[in-house]
């Protein structure tokens, strides 16, 4: 078989479809060995894939954004989350379904940001399009997860946006509770992507190598949206063994119902032209880039083709 590692930003519940994926032997099905890792820096990811230690990394589509035109091409080929997988957690319990992004407006709000600056960019921005006066939230982000959950927990803040995994962990001590998913609180981004060096997408047998690994990740998602997170309990426990096992089931299935994977691992147009916006917005990238300057289509086609699936889906 052939060999495929991945370096990716995290170990995340959103990237459940790459983990089953591997788990089912849809990988080994395209005679592909898949291996992964989790650098605890996470912009050792791009040292990983330029030195030709990964071939694909597993982030945000941002890094290829602020790099092109900069510093050095990298093309996405394959989305795997859509959503901006967090809950908003405060320290006294709130009604859910009252929260409004407005209700920002004059606190304090930590968002992690040791796996990347995104959250810290894109929170704001949907609380704009919610109709928050941005001006009058105090955003506080780029410190490591721990430090910011035990301070948070301290007293930093007023509240806390922590992944799935993380804020189950928190909510089960009894010591925060959560205040709005916002998961279901904005539209669909290609949030996590994998992408790869320019140069690798010059060798037409290193695209159908990486079409061979979206065709898995495809059948990955596909079972995920066809089944109860408890037909993979034993593979959540594994992964997050901090997490109660109920816990790891009623988040999974809580971000199927909200969205977190779309049908296709398809990196969308209208999507990719949001996320550039926000990205615009807040003055990391000059202007939107073509859709084509980010993405290779080739290995979704390939998938799509075998599959028997609409390209364009």
């Amino acid at each position: 078989m052939d060999k495929l590692h991945i370096s990716a930003t995290s170990v995340a519940m959103n990237y459940l479809p790459e983990y089953l994926a591997v788990e089912l032997g849809y990988f080994k099905d395209v005679d592909l060995e898949v291996t992964s890792e989790a650098p605890a820096d996470w912009t050792d990811v791009l040292k990983h894939v330029d030195s030709g230690r990964a071939q694909i990394v597993l982030g945000g589509i941002w890094v290829p954004s602020i790099y092109k035109l900069r510093v050095k091409e990298y093309y996405a080929f394959a989305k795997v989350t859509s959503r901006f997988s967090s809950l908003l957690l405060a320290r006294e319990p709130r009604r859910v379904e009252d929260f409004k992004w407005t209700d920002l407006e004059g606190k304090t709000v930590l968002i992690p940001g040791s796996g990347g600056a995104s959250g810290g960019m894109y929170l704001p921005q949907c609380a704009k399009e919610g109709g928050a006066d941005i001006s009058k939230i105090n955003v506080i982000y780029d410190f490591a997860g721990d430090v910011m959950s035990e301070c948070f927990l301290g007293g930093w803040g007023d509240m806390i946006s922590l992944m799935a995994h993380a804020a189950a962990q928190m909510v089960d001590t009894g010591k925060a509770h959560i205040v709005a998913d916002l998961t279901t609180w904005n539209k669909s981004v290609p949030w996590s992507v994998y992408y790869a060096t320019a140069e690798f997408f010059e060798d037409p047998g290193r695209v159908e190598l990486l079409g061979r690994y979206t065709l898995g990740l495809q059948r990955g998602v596909t079972w995920l949206l066809e089944h109860d997170a408890k037909d993979c309990v034993d593979l959540l426990t594994r992964k997050w063994p901090k997490v109660p096992a109920d816990a790891a089931v009623e988040t999974i299935n809580m971000l199927r119902r909200q969205g977190m994977w779309d049908t296709t691992v398809r990196i969308k147009e209208d999507e990719l032209a949001r996320w550039e916006g926000f990205m615009v917005d807040t003055y990391v990238i000059d202007k939107p880039l073509a859709y084509e300057e980010i993405v290779d289509r080739r290995p979704f086609e390939y998938a799509a083709e075998k599959l028997g699936i609409d390209p364009m889906s």
